[in-house]
């Protein structure tokens, strides 16, 4: 029908009835005494009054498709109808940026989504992978049940206990793999392993990528093996990635190599750790993940010994160092600071320490530099409480320098307490008309502050800041901030109850 319209009908006749559904073909009969261009047009409104009016599927056989047995909801309640409105609207590309936050309450808050939403839900879940692991949780029975019936969404259809039909799903949802595997990490890590395993040679590079993040969660000995066949694949970054995750393993093969291979990278050079003179990486460090030498005659500059402390210091436990230099965590870091290499030893002694997690080195690493960027990491390895007290006291002694590195590295929620005292802090930057060096670093550490500062904060934000901004600036900055945390404020209180009203002070 679109050939005949489009070429015209002294070039091309009407379409035989064999190639037109059956309603259709049936009307090209009735009309065969009209013109042909009357029963063109016709047809092709016939054609799309069809299309509206919807009709069976074509492509899947009578014999190919059956309706799965219904299947009855749990006891998963649905949502409040408050969050069922927000849920709509984020669904509807309003504010689609606070969805996962959304369905993190209302998992943990024990609430499913409405059935009226469901295909919205999992149609998300289609067009956005990566919000797979939040939206499984959140559909409940009827969820599954729904996704069994659409080829697209088979993803939430899947039964974590029935290994065959995961197996199923994993074979045919290429593109779903990373997220099933990120699913499936938190329920069996060994079993995600093995699907992982089972078509890792056939991944497209970017696949691999993905599935190796995957393995970040519940990581393990278990993983050990894998990890190490990894360390020979056709990707630099795959590579890459897999001795990273080893690193994170004090018992792996890579670090005991890493350990004989590089121990003595380091010396004692009047007092002070220092990198000793060393022969040209061999290919079994390349393997680990060391860059080779640019140079045969293995002179190196000042930024290639860096690059080659950072990646084998921070690969070798601490206690080596302790070892070698008879001297405690607390005593070879003050040395370090005395000496001629702090910025790259303080870094890999850091990133040793993170992943590690020795907190004999984290406490004077944090404390003798002084909270720098150069092991500002660290402080997504203290508890939340320590974390929390440590801010204040730098608050209180007005050291804003290394407040804006706790408000860069700390990814987690901040408490009530901290909360109010971020706010002090931003309030008193966005008065001052005086432009400094951490003015626009607080504007842009603002927007990644109003993701984990407390919803219940929202008024005490409000009365602290608004209309205090002192140029155009600062007054955008504050503006998403309040903007966002009254919304957030919303949605926590649709997903877990009235509770209190925002703080006020």
């Amino acid at each position: 029908l679109v050939t005949a319209a489009l070429v015209g009908m002294g070039r091309s006749g009407l379409p035989a009835a064999a190639d037109l559904s059956p309603s259709v073909a049936g009307l090209r009969a009735e009309l065969a005494a009209r013109p042909p261009e009357e029963t063109l047009l016709l047809l092709v409104g016939a054609g799309a009054f069809q299309e509206v009016a919807g009709r069976l599927p074509e492509r899947v056989s009578a014999v190919e498709w059956r309706l799965p047995a219904y299947r009855e909801e749990g006891e998963l309640p649905p949502c409040s109808p408050a969050a069922e409105r927000l849920l709509e609207r984020m669904l509807a590309d309003r504010d689609p940026e606070y969805l996962p936050e959304l369905l993190t309450l209302l998992d943990e808050a024990g609430m499913r989504a409405p059935d009226r939403l469901l295909p919205g839900v999992l149609a998300r879940g289609v067009k956005i992978p990566r919000l797979r692991p939040l939206l499984l949780p959140v559909i409940g029975e009827r969820g599954r049940w729904l996704a069994s019936l659409n080829p697209a969404w088979r993803y939430a259809a899947v039964d974590p206990a029935d290994f065959e039909q995961l197996r199923a799903t994993w074979r045919d949802d290429r593109a779903g793999r990373p997220y099933l595997a990120t699913t499936m990490r938190r329920r069996d890590p060994a079993l995600a392993r093995r699907l992982i395993e089972s078509t890792w040679r056939a991944e497209s590079e970017l696949i691999r990528r993905d599935l190796l993040a995957a393995l970040e969660t519940g990581l393990s000995m278990g993983d050990e093996p894998f990890l190490e066949r990894a360390l020979d694949d056709r990707d630099a970054q795959v590579r890459r990635k897999a001795a990273d995750l080893l690193a994170h393993l004090p018992q792996s093969r890579l670090v005991a190599r890493m350990t004989a291979a590089a121990g003595d990278i380091l010396t004692l050079r009047d007092g002070h750790p220092a990198p000793a003179a060393r022969g040209p990486v061999s290919d079994a460090m390349v393997r680990d993940g060391i860059a080779r030498d640019k140079q045969a005659d293995g002179m190196r500059t000042a930024h290639e010994w860096s690059q080659l402390i950072l990646r084998t210091v921070g690969a070798i436990p601490l206690s080596h160092w302790e070892a070698r230099f008879d001297l405690e965590p607390e005593a070879i870091v003050t040395a370090t600071l005395a000496g001629k290499w702090p910025r790259a030893l303080l870094a890999a002694f850091a990133t040793a320490a993170q992943r590690q997690g020795d907190r004999r080195w984290i406490d004077p690493l944090l404390e003798q530099d002084g909270y720098t960027e150069r092991t500002g990491m660290l402080l997504a390895s203290l508890t939340a409480e320590d974390c929390h007290a440590r801010l204040a006291a730098h608050i209180e002694a007005g050291r804003d320098e290394s407040v804006s590195v706790f408000l860069r590295r700390w990814t987690s929620p901040w408490d009530e307490a901290s909360g109010r005292l971020l706010l002090e802090f931003f309030g008193r930057y966005c008065a001052d008309p005086v432009e400094g060096r951490l003015h626009l670093t607080l504007r842009f550490l603002m927007r990644q502050f109003a993701l984990r500062c407390p919803p219940s904060r929202a008024g005490d934000a409000a009365v602290r800041l608004h209309g205090r901004a002192a140029n155009k600036a600062w007054e955008v900055s504050v503006g998403y901030l309040l903007r966002t945390l009254r919304l957030r404020h919303e949605l926590r209180e649709a997903t877990v109850g009235a509770g209190s009203p925002p703080a006020e002070a």
